[in-house]
């Protein structure tokens, strides 16, 4: 049978092993809420009552001071979660402005290409004259805007009418455009108005008649091209 003796041992036994228990799990709560306290310093203000808990001491904590301090510790971390949760604002979309750049204007250029031979013609209907055939292609022109068909003609006695024009004998019809004529017996320069070429190389004459029995001359003409670029 134990004695009084030996049941006071056991219990101051049991004290002990419990007071070693609770001071063993109060320190490690003091450390993890020294660590929490610490980061929580930058991210929330605490007041000095909250930081030091009197019932904290050297000797260890009792039961109310750890469910105190748990308490603490769960309010810390809630705040820890909601702070890692935070979404960054996404920076401003920065604007770029460009420079408006007017566009260069385009300079229009005149050239000359002279049309060979010369001749008449007193036939009432187109006559191709000798000499005066030449090749013209608007794609040796880059920026082809306008061709006119300058020419100098005269009616040989004045009675009537002189007609002069451009011929495309590899399409085998007459330049649009490219017709002048004349009544006057001086020799005069007449100009056509725009003149409008197939595409590609063609074979162009000049073809002259008259209506009446007068004779239709043909001195010498040209090619006025007009370029945009």
């Amino acid at each position: 049978m134990v004695d009084c003796m030996d049941w006071k041992k056991i219990l101051i036994g049991a004290g002990i092993l419990d007071l070693v228990a609770v001071n063993a799990g109060g320190a490690y709560l003091v450390y993890k809420f020294s660590i929490l306290n610490s980061y929580s310093n930058s991210k929330v203000q605490i007041s000095n009552d909250q930081k030091t808990d009197s019932r904290v001491t050297d000797e260890g904590c009792d039961r109310d001071c750890v469910a105190s301090m748990e308490a603490r510790l769960a309010i810390l971390e809630s705040k820890i979660g909601d702070d890692q949760g935070v979404a960054t604002p996404p920076a401003p979309t920065k604007k770029i402005l460009y420079p408006l750049v007017s566009p260069k204007p385009k300079v229009r250029t005149s050239s000359y290409l002279t049309v060979p031979g010369s001749g008449s013609s007193s036939k009432n209907d187109w006559e191709s004259l000798s000499g005066t055939e030449f090749y013209f292609d608007t794609g040796d022109y880059p920026g082809l805007a306008d061709v006119y068909f300058e020419v100098n003609i005269k009616l040989y006695n004045g009675n009537g009418m002189a007609y002069v024009r451009l011929y495309d004998s590899t399409h085998g019809v007459g330049v649009q455009g490219g017709e002048v004529q004349t009544k006057l017996q001086a020799n005069s320069v007449v100009t056509s108005g725009r003149v409008t070429f197939w595409g590609g190389r063609n074979l162009i004459k000049v073809q002259a008649k008259s209506l009446t029995a007068d004779t239709a001359v043909f001195n010498s003409g040209r090619l006025k091209i007009i370029t945009e670029n």
